[in-house]
């Protein structure tokens, strides 16, 4: 077996490849109809999310995989929308992402060098570099959300927040979401993310099902 295919495995564990394919044999017998409420969240997310926080707020960047070590276009949004609420009121911002695919440096590294380069000071940034997935962004990021009395708010992708606030609310995370983009813009690249956020959101979901009527302890303390 490939050691892509062996660490892609290792990463999301064989009971979360197990409710991968019970996700996606759902989908498959429902012809695609079982998707309809995890796209509808998905959209209706991404449209009426505001782009802003309040002003004593902890300012959380989800992370998005860098491309050849460079932050990507998704995750430069994302980090001008904390580095515009910063300038409006400044104080901490925390950036989630470890290291994922074949790079070298974590995504809350580039985020944090991005962000130092337009001028925010490095003691108001905090890193989490441990995640791999979102799930694992939220999990971690919870001790330090703990200890910061602030209110958080998840900066990220408008395609991204349904999923991103249903994890949160497993997770029993108080939270504010806002969207890195200014407003919801159409476009084909969009559609398709949009897409599969929403399986990836039934995927979560039917997991989350599974373990709780399997009462699989392992499952449920990786999504609770």
């Amino acid at each position: 077996m490939p050691s892509e295919l062996m660490f892609r495995i290792k990463m999301i564990g064989w009971d979360g490849l197990s409710t991968f394919f019970l996700s996606t044999l759902i989908v498959l017998l429902s012809l695609g109809l079982s998707l309809i409420p995890s796209l509808r969240t998905v959209y209706l997310t991404a449209r009426k999310t505001p782009s802003t926080a309040p002003d004593k707020a902890l300012l959380i960047v989800l992370g998005a995989q860098l491309v050849q070590d460079a932050v990507s276009a998704h995750f430069i949004t994302r980090l001008q929308r904390a580095l515009n609420l910063y300038n409006l009121a400044p104080g901490p911002i925390l950036i989630l992402g470890g290291i994922t695919g074949k790079n070298h440096f974590s995504e809350a590294e580039r985020g944090r060098d991005w962000l130092e380069s337009e001028g925010v000071s490095s003691n108001d940034i905090q890193l989490e570099m441990r995640s791999r997935n979102t799930l694992e962004n939220l999990k971690h990021a919870r001790d330090l959300i703990d200890q910061i009395q602030r209110v958080p708010v998840f900066i990220t992708s408008r395609f991204h927040l349904a999923r991103c606030a249903a994890m949160a609310n497993g997770l029993g995370l108080p939270y504010q979401l806002c969207a890195a983009e200014e407003k919801l813009v159409f476009r084909p690249s969009l559609i398709f993310l949009c897409l599969m956020e929403a399986f990836y959101l039934h995927w979560y979901q039917v997991g989350k099902f599974w373990s709780r009527l399997t009462q699989n302890r392992k499952s449920l303390e990786r999504i609770s």
